[in-house]
């Protein structure tokens, strides 16, 4: 039975691949590793059903039977990214259809809309469901594989999503005032004439455009949602995930997450990356599900493919990795995959057995975590991530951006990373979080670019500041509708009463023209996107050198209620960013920390874990801010510290 407190090392492995003959010495060199869980046949549709008529789950009982006598417990995948070839010759409209409504495959490219194959795939999971539903041996489930939500412009897509446009708008009146229809005389006289933003159309509407992404993902919840149903008609004890694609847009992993237990996702860093990206990915698949642990149901310990080169894998780093994935909140490392491949696209040596089937380093370091993981997981496990800062994460935001985006110079997704990164660099740790998530647990919240906004989540934040809250708003907050469309009064007087201040104007500059902003006593450059903000209630906290706005404000601060807003009003700038952030969570002379090091505490009433990683390739010092026990060498941990290249620190901190 699946213990979401319990800390598991996995690995994914293809049976269907290997001669049978070859599955016990693997189970045996994963149970010396300290492996406890195997993903399997979460692309084996083809090996579970040869023909529409047979069903072959007899290689998978007898695959169980094999893990069972190394112990170790399985994940079953649905194998339904991977539609089998009789199935989609004989059905060719289950493959999606491109902007021409011509077919467009390719790998997850299938129509979730599809009546045919949702039978199908309905028809699958329900066998499998009910054969190992109840199978002590089954700790959980995987629906399907990196699910995206590719939009799709078929017949059918059109109909469902005419229907879904129905039900939002309720009229036809309602949905050309939403759009603005009446621009290029683009006003819908019936449903009829109302389609999906394919590449025949004169205009295509950024209102429509928006709310195709929108179906687009629904499409792939609902696709989730149903293998998600099938499988609790059988299973009780087990839990049910997704291996997510991390920071991937166009799915919004808040609406999936609630049909599972948790959410995964798959981390495939480069070795020169800084990681960042990486550390936001965890950060926002820890929120899908607060307070529950996450999965890294696959995570690279190898060379990766598809990418113009690879570098060797640093000794060290794929247990850095693997502390990195635990220190952000997951329960559950699965490395991918247990040996490399040896067929089509994935050929790279990219398992922790070579092609050989025989070991590389990567199997030493697993096993080291694995010893590790025995003296202080069980502890471990029982804590949950210590997040004070909310970075809120609004997938409409980037779809609004994708339907049309003005200015490259000022992109949502830029925005959040950049406020995440230097949350990151102070040594904080940030939730990302959705606009409607409770926020009171949290001492800042920062809500970077929120352009569209909706009556439910600006009475979050509003509720927040009014109980004492500190909020963080920036550049474009607050000038559109949730259909897309700007408001026709002055920027942001839909967040005004919290404000305190206007938009003046705006000053988009080209690459190679600055400005600068004066705070507290320091100048920082500016670049790309100035606002001139005028003040009302709200307090100046920085203001411009350069330009006829000389003296005008960049940033202000206003009270509300017991609590109060800074507004941001230039686009991201890194020092800047870092001296905001640092003065809004009360320590202005808050320093970064070294470049390359990461620093997270896990907490309970186990104790206080505190983790400093350093991911790069050269010896840091860091100061421990509270003393303890460092458990990876069982010394004293205070004051200045040393951790090694591509090594860490994991601090239990005194009481």
């Amino acid at each position: 039975m699946w213990d979401e407190n319990h800390i598991y090392l996995g690995t994914a492995y293809y049976p269907e691949h290997w001669p049978k003959s070859r599955w016990a010495v693997d189970a045996e060199l994963m149970q010396r590793a300290g492996i406890e869980v195997v993903r399997i046949a979460e692309l084996a549709w083809a090996s579970m059903q040869p023909d529409a008529e047979t069903l072959d789950f007899a290689w998978i009982d007898e695959f169980l039977a094999v893990a069972e006598r190394h112990g170790l417990s399985v994940i079953l995948g649905t194998p339904t990214e991977a539609p089998p070839p009789w199935l989609w010759r004989a059905y060719p409209d289950v493959v999606a259809a491109d902007e021409w409504r011509r077919p467009h495959g390719g790998r997850g490219r299938y129509c979730y809309n599809n009546r045919c194959l949702q039978a199908h795939i309905g028809e699958l999971v329900s066998a499998m469901a009910q054969r190992y539903g109840g199978d002590p041996r089954v700790v959980g489930w995987q629906i399907d594989n990196e699910l995206r939500a590719t939009p799709c412009f078929c017949d059918q897509c059109r109909k469902d999503f005419v229907a879904w446009l129905r039900a939002r708008y309720g009229s036809l009146e309602e949905l050309n005032a939403a759009w603005g229809t009446v621009f290029w005389s683009q006003r819908y006289r019936t449903w009829a004439e109302v389609d999906v933003p394919t590449g025949d159309h004169l205009t295509r509407s950024t209102s429509q455009i928006l709310d195709h992404l929108r179906f687009a993902s629904e499409s792939a919840v609902r696709h989730l949602e149903r293998q998600a149903a099938a499988i609790r008609q059988y299973s009780r004890s087990q839990f049910i995930s997704h291996n997510s694609m991390g920071l991937y847009p166009w799915l919004d992993l808040h609406e999936m997450a609630r049909s599972l237990d948790f959410m995964g996702w798959d981390s495939y860093p480069s070795v020169d990356s800084d990681n960042f990206d990486t550390a936001m990915a965890h950060d926002l698949i820890r929120q899908t599900k607060p307070d529950t642990p996450f999965w890294m149901l696959e995570q690279k310990n190898g060379y990766f493919n598809g990418t113009p080169y690879n570098l060797a894998i640093e000794p060290g780093l794929v247990r850095l990795w693997t502390y990195q994935d635990i220190a952000r909140g997951a329960n559950g490392v699965v490395f991918y995959r247990w040996r490399a491949n040896r067929f089509n696209v994935e050929q790279n040596p990219n398992g922790i057995l070579r092609h050989d089937g025989n070991p590389r380093r990567a199997y030493q370091e697993i096993q080291q975590v694995s010893q590790e993981l025995a003296r202080v997981g069980d502890r471990l496990g029982r804590t949950r991530v210590a997040a004070p800062v909310a970075v809120i994460w609004s997938y409409d935001q980037v779809w609004a951006q994708k339907a049309h985006l003005q200015y490259p110079a000022l992109q949502y997704l830029r925005e959040v990373g950049a406020y995440h990164r230097a949350v990151t660099e102070l040594g904080w740790t940030a939730d990302l979080v959705a606009p409607t998530a409770d926020l009171s647990r949290y001492d800042l919240v920062i809500a970077p670019m929120l352009s569209l906004v909706r009556e439910d989540f600006l009475g979050n934040l509003a509720d927040y500041v009014r109980s004492g809250g500190r909020l963080m708003l920036t550049t474009q907050s607050g000038i559109k509708s949730w259909s897309n469309v700007v408001f026709d009064v002055t920027w942001p007087e839909p967040l005004g009463a919290m404000l305190g201040m206007t938009v003046r104007e705006f000053d988009a500059l080209p690459e190679a023209v600055t400005n600068g902003v004066a705070f507290r006593g320091r100048r920082y450059p500016v670049d790309g996107w100035l606002e001139i903000l005028e003040p009302g209630t709200a307090e100046v906290l920085g203001r411009y050198d350069a330009k006829f706005y000389a003296g005008a404000a960049a940033l202000t601060r206003n009270r509300y209620g017991d609590g109060w807003v800074t507004y941001v009003g230039v686009r991201h700038q890194p020092d800047l960013l870092r001296a905001v952030v640092a003065e809004s969570m009360g320590e202005p002379q808050r320093t970064a920390l070294p470049a390359g090091v990461f620093c997270t505490t896990r907490q309970g009433a186990e104790g206080r874990f505190t983790f400093y990683i350093n991911m790069q390739a050269t010896p840091v010092e860091v100061t421990v801010t509270r003393p303890g026990l460092d458990l990876m060498t069982g010394r004293a941990a205070d004051g200045r510290m040393r951790i090694g290249a591509w090594d860490l620190l994991l601090v239990e901190e005194d009481a």
